[in-house]
């Protein structure tokens, strides 16, 4: 862990006002047992998945010409991504944990990224597009 990383992070959002995705590792200490562990780390990303509904909702309502609709797909596609990217069975991320935990509730909540992103892409968000 580098907590340096966070505090550099927080100096350049307060700063200059622009903040990139952000996201952390949890790490729990006290030996948590399996199925906590499993609880834990799903729930990061199931929270991304939950707000790239809700956006993607809000942006096929009120569509790519509105500003707010194309706020909408940005924060739909950010939380997606950052979703299933943290879904990755891979080191550190929480989609080792899920499937070390129950390999059933890592592949549902994957499935329902894949179909958000895919809902998500058949209308495709270009930042900037029709600002104007």
């Amino acid at each position: 862990m580098y907590p340096m990383g966070l505090v550099i992070a927080l100096l350049l959002g307060v700063f200059s006002g622009f903040v990139f995705a952000a996201p952390g590792a949890v790490t729990i200490q006290g030996g948590a047992r399996k199925f906590e562990m499993g609880r834990i780390a799903t729930a990061g990303p199931l929270a991304n998945i939950v707000v790239a509904a809700i956006a993607l909702v809000g942006y096929y309502y009120l569509g790519i010409d509105s500003s707010i609709g194309q706020i909408l797909g940005l924060v739909c596609f950010i939380n997606i991504f950052l979703g299933f990217f943290n879904l990755l069975p891979f080191g550190p991320l929480d989609g080792r944990k899920i499937i070390s935990w129950n390999a059933l509730v890592w592949a549902i909540v994957i499935i329902i990224a894949i179909i958000i992103l895919t809902i998500y892409s058949t209308r495709m968000f270009i930042p900037g597009q029709n600002l104007l």
